[in-house]
């Protein structure tokens, strides 16, 4: 499999659904909850970003676990898919060092951010410039009201291989730091399994674009990349946090001089494959499975 490899399906499909993968946390075999990731493309290769909840099991405010039996995972599962399932095992906890984490944080926030980022250079020949994240545009300016897609899995793969779009605008003045943190808020109705989610502005042809003080007419379809969705400020709300590109960019630098707080072997990192399983309602209706979120 290569990045030039797509899902077989019958007619057209979003680039940005190429993005978003399913991940689901384990401890040992015991399935603990999904959610989402992607990957960036750095000059250092890929580089995997999610949500510092999903890999600790703990909620990132006030550190308590995030299930009532408190099980933490100590590996994850990445779902990549193409003409089959590959799924990219990683390990999270090194039982001779538990204390040192395997992703990298944020430079200046720490555990205070709710992102992290996994160098991946093995993954050079599945992760390209198609199903990936760029960092390398920044030419829009957002304003509260503006329309955005947290692009990720509710509750697992419920769309199939490909992630559900969940529209939200943005709910607070975006320029403005909440709580002295970068990140703002969005109003979406977004459920369990978005957390760690990349969320995208989409223009669509014949939309007006603001570039330089000045405004354009979309002659193509146009994404931009906004920042990372991690979960609602309360289960009754409809408010979520998402952490700010500029975020993301420092902590991707940050990973790239840094790499991984803790070097583990690659044979910690390993790939294994599957047939793809139809999509099936039964599955998702009938199994009550706990998530992250």
């Amino acid at each position: 499999m290569n990045n030039q490899d797509k899902p077989g399906v019958a007619g057209y499909y979003h680039p940005l659904s190429a993005v978003s993968r399913h991940i689901r946390m384990y401890f040992g075999d015991t399935l603990l909850g999904h959610g989402t990731c992607f990957f960036v493309m750095s000059k250092d290769g890929p580089m995997l970003v999610t949500n510092r909840h999903n890999f600790t099991g703990r909620n990132n405010i006030t550190g308590r676990p995030l299930r009532d039996d408190c099980a933490i995972p100590d590996h994850a599962v990445v779902t990549l898919h193409g003409p089959g399932e590959i799924h990219y095992h990683i390990d999270l906890i090194d039982h001779a060092n538990p204390e040192v984490p395997s992703w990298t944080e944020h430079p200046t926030l720490g555990a205070m951010a709710d992102i992290v980022a996994l160098p991946v250079k093995e993954m050079v020949n599945i992760i390209g410039e198609l199903n990936s994240v760029s960092l390398g545009n920044n030419w829009h300016r957002w304003d509260v009201g503006s329309e955005l897609h947290v692009i990720g899995y509710p509750y697992g793969q419920i769309g199939g291989p490909f992630p559900i779009w969940s529209k939200g605008f943005i709910a607070s003045e975006p320029d403005v730091d909440i709580s002295g943190l970068p990140v703002f808020l969005i109003d979406c109705r977004s459920r369990p399994g978005q957390s760690g989610s990349p969320v995208f502005a989409h223009f669509r042809p014949g939309a007006i674009v603001e570039h330089g003080g000045q405004d354009y007419q979309a002659k193509k379809p146009m994404n931009y990349f906004v920042g990372v969705y991690s979960g609602r400020l309360r289960h009754d709300s409809d408010l979520g946090l998402v952490w700010k590109r500029s975020c993301i960019e420092e902590l991707v630098n940050h990973a790239i001089t840094q790499g991984t707080q803790h070097q583990m072997d690659f044979r910690r990192h390993r790939f294994s494959a599957a047939f793809y399983e139809e999509f099936s309602f039964e599955h998702y209706v009938l199994n009550d499975v706990d998530e992250f979120g």
